[in-house]
């Protein structure tokens, strides 16, 4: 797991004012919360006293009381009221923190800061077109497998007619070569703007001749931009990793065309179906998995996978150095049957 880079930690429409909300993210702890002004924070989930996770407690004006003795937080950990002290105890709360973790918040999205200083000198992902708009759709799901292979998988382009197999998307007889050029970005690669496949049925939705961009950036996010003429549908799947053995898949979606909006409830059952499918197969390679066994990355099929290692492995030796990451990539075309 990465350090020194933003995670996709949770949707903003999920932290309402006054709530806590419990989250374990790179096998840590992690309560979220926010003030009476709306400002997000994330804290381990954690009291310092006796242990109790403060997401059991809850928030008094704007600070985190935890649900055992009492004990207050603010928002950046600092401890400022124990009940059960006298007056004249000489206990000294500026002693007394719970680690509090750097938090972005943009687009109904809140991104947490896992490793040193806060994250400044480092942008989140941003999504194209959407302004500050939050997602239409959220879903998240658990896979039960650790994020490199959550990640190989969010990036595979061969599994799609025999995971994603169905009559609104693509089946196995119709597979077809493709051929996509692909670019380094800041902290990934993007698979350059190109015309949609006619074998994919569900883009035909936004009308005339849609143009696809995708962009994977670490720690392991995916960005499908869509657009033909003035409309547009940006995907983002954000995988956060729970554990060693565990990874978050959140699938956000946002579209500009009204009717979409109005048909969401119907496009819920599309979503559930498409990403259920995903976690089946997860589920069925982590069974697999138990054995141990040797796996290798093979042609051009698997090469966005093997880009993903190289850069993860310049991301933590740039990291271990202390200096900045240099993308290893360069421009190449892929060429593939799917």
């Amino acid at each position: 797991m990465l350090r020194n880079i933003w995670y996709f930690g949770i949707a903003s429409r999920d932290v309402a004012v006054g709530r806590l909300v419990h989250r374990e993210i790179c096998g840590q702890p992690i309560v979220f919360g926010r003030t009476s002004t709306g400002e997000v924070f994330a804290l381990r989930d954690n009291c310092p006293h006796r242990g109790a996770p403060l997401s059991a407690g809850r928030i008094r004006g704007d600070e985190v009381e935890c649900c055992y003795h009492g004990w207050k937080f603010d928002r950046h950990g600092c401890c400022t009221a124990i009940p059960a002290l006298v007056e004249d105890d000489p206990v000294d709360l500026g002693k007394i923190t719970v680690a509090s973790f750097p938090v972005r918040e943009r687009q109904g999205m809140i991104w947490i800061w896992f490793g040193d200083g806060d994250g400044a000198d480092i942008a989140a992902p941003e999504v194209p077109d959407v302004g500050e708009g939050a997602p239409q759709i959220v879903h998240a799901l658990e896979f039960p497998v650790n994020i490199d292979h959550a990640v190989v998988g969010l990036i595979d382009p061969a599994h799609t007619p025999h995971v994603h197999e169905s009559w609104w998307w693509r089946r196995p007889g119709e597979r077809r070569d493709k051929e996509k050029h692909f670019a380094p970005s800041p902290l990934g690669f993007d698979m350059t703007s190109h015309r949609a496949s006619s074998n994919s049925k569900i883009y035909r939705l936004l009308g005339g001749t849609p143009e696809v961009q995708i962009a994977f950036a670490l720690p392991g996010i995916r960005i499908e931009h869509i657009r033909a003429g003035k409309n547009f549908y940006c995907g983002m799947t954000a995988c956060t990793p729970v554990n060693e053995n565990c990874t978050l898949t959140t699938h956000m979606m946002w579209w500009s065309m009204p009717w979409l909006t109005l048909l969401k409830p119907l496009a819920m059952p599309f979503v559930r179906s498409f990403l259920g499918q995903d976690q089946a197969v997860f589920e069925k390679q982590a069974q697999g998995l138990r054995w141990d066994p040797a796996l290798r990355l093979t042609g051009q099929p698997d090469q966005q996978a093997k880009w993903y290692f190289r850069l993860k492995n310049e991301w933590e030796r740039s990291t271990a150095a202390g200096k900045p990451f240099q993308n290893p990539l360069t421009e190449t075309t892929l060429r593939w049957r799917t």
